[in-house]
């Protein structure tokens, strides 16, 4: 039996092996469909050129299916890895080529099978079948995971250099927490590993870019790469691509320079620009590096604001702690005094926190100080500044707002959390309420004392009323 299906395999193989177009047409057409990354092995990125390798690989694939086949498979493993160092380089992952693989193998098998069709000896072929395009394909695997090897150590070994001028201002970088001195460390290597004179770096606040340090230049020289002095001095010729999240520019006019815009997480954190009055061609691994260095500096002031940020909120809620609020109400109140404008100030408890944490834990109790903060905030305006002031204890500086508006905040967020509580919450979250309003004279520690004492009646009332429901049920 074993002998008739080798024989049959061989008769196979030498038939589709000598009409393989069809199959290369239909395999070229999966594999555009699945990984057309494979496309950009190929110049102009058509198919027509997948369909005649993919024709010229099904027929090699065919033949090697026979017994006594001759074919240069040391050759093929050759090119295969070549061509694997191209794919690398033009970025295409490995993943695809190994896919790639797979659905030849899945091509020349379906013809066996379709070929075969009832014939009693179809199992014992497809097994043989199997076992020897597994050989051989899985040398092919090998060659081309042997030529990203190569293209990785050829590419480690260019930008040595540069990789360990970034280590150097990786490590400056963490080390400091301070906005200008991240601008000055992240300016003055990428100066020192390039061998340029001067640059700029640039750091947003609000909506607009404030320029945070300068090395080499002389004052006013900045605007020259500021958007407003970009025209008739300034040329993009050239845009970094690659993995950095950071846009990078090398641009031309009296400066020889290279411009980045740092982002990371999407967002827009400032700018820097590296330049020389000398004549100087930069490469594309000079802006690769460059790219990589605005990442760098990108992280870092996101650092910087992130550790700022936290040293002025509540970690549970993300409103503001108690000392930044007390600044915060300390300001208003100034405003207020100096404008004669109103102000309210707001003052919330919650009533159960303690029965909360008692009865279902505290992890239910700090999600119970996370949803009336998430309401509260959600509530009130943009020009108003909520803050946990410990515990279960939040406040709510409120300028150009009175008594009434403070009630109507509070009436919206006791709305908002009654649905809540009947959604996500084991216990109702219930809260009592203190307002005061801002009369001349008060600062705004007579205006904590008073919303304090109102939230303390509003308390004692709602506890009064919780225990004569409770007398009525018994």
């Amino acid at each position: 039996m074993t002998q008739r299906a080798s024989e049959l395999l061989t008769e196979l193989a030498d038939t589709l092996s000598a009409d393989a177009t069809e199959s290369g047409i239909v395999a070229a057409e999966v594999v555009g469909a699945i990984e057309p990354e494979l496309l950009k092995g190929y110049k102009d990125g058509s198919a027509d050129e997948l369909v005649k390798t993919s024709t010229s690989f099904l027929q090699a694939l065919f033949r090697s299916l026979r017994p006594d086949s001759k074919l240069p498979w040391t050759e093929y493993y050759s090119l295969a890895r070549e061509a694997a160092r191209r794919y690398a380089e033009k970025g295409v992952p490995l993943e695809s080529l190994m896919e790639g693989l797979a659905i030849f193998r899945r091509s020349v098998m379906a013809r066996l099978t379709e070929r075969l069709g009832d014939n009693e000896f179809a199992d014992e072929v497809l097994f043989m079948a199997q076992s020897r395009l597994g050989d051989v394909l899985e040398h092919m695997n090998s060659s081309f995971i042997r030529g990203y090897l190569d293209y990785t150590e050829t590419r480690h070994r260019a930008r040595q250099s540069e990789l360990h001028g970034l280590y150097h201002i990786a490590s400056a970088l963490g080390r400091s927490l301070d906005v200008t001195e991240i601008a000055e460390v992240g300016l003055r290597e990428t100066l020192k590993v390039l061998g340029l004179q001067a640059g700029a770096v640039w750091v947003r606040e609000g909506a607009r870019l404030k320029l945070a340090k300068t090395i080499g230049m002389q004052p006013g020289e900045e605007e020259e790469f500021s958007d407003t002095g970009r025209s008739g001095l300034l040329k993009v010729v050239e845009v970094s691509s690659g993995p950095a999240e950071s846009r990078v520019d090398r641009i031309t006019g009296q400066w020889s320079a290279i411009r980045a815009e740092l982002r990371t997480k999407g967002v827009l954190l400032g700018a820097m620009t590296v330049a020389t009055r000398l004549p100087r061609t930069f490469e594309s691994s000079d802006l690769e590096f460059v790219a990589a260095v605005a990442d760098q500096i990108a992280v870092a002031l996101d650092r910087a604001r992130q550790h700022t940020k936290e040293a002025r909120t509540d970690y549970l809620t993300g409103l503001a702690n108690r000392p930044e609020f007390e600044r915060a109400i300390d300001r208003a109140v100034a405003a207020a005094q100096r404008h004669k404008r109103r102000l309210a100030l707001m003052m919330l408890d919650l009533d159960n926190l303690k029965d909360i944490n008692d009865t279902y834990g505290h992890h239910v109790g700090d999600e119970a100080i996370r949803l009336l903060a998430q309401e509260l905030q959600r509530e009130v305006r943009a020009t108003d500044t909520s803050g946990r002031l410990g515990g279960d204890e939040f406040g709510v500086a409120m300028p150009e707002a009175d008594e009434r508006d403070a009630r109507e905040v509070g009436a919206r967020v006791r709305e908002a959390l009654e649905h809540i509580n009947d959604e996500k919450m084991p216990v109702r979250v219930e809260f009592s309420i203190g307002i005061t309003a801002w009369r001349p004279g008060m600062d705004w520690q007579a205006m904590y004392e008073s919303a304090d004492k109102n939230l303390y009646v509003d308390k004692r009332r709602r506890q009064a009323a919780r225990k004569k429901v409770g007398e009525l049920k018994a």
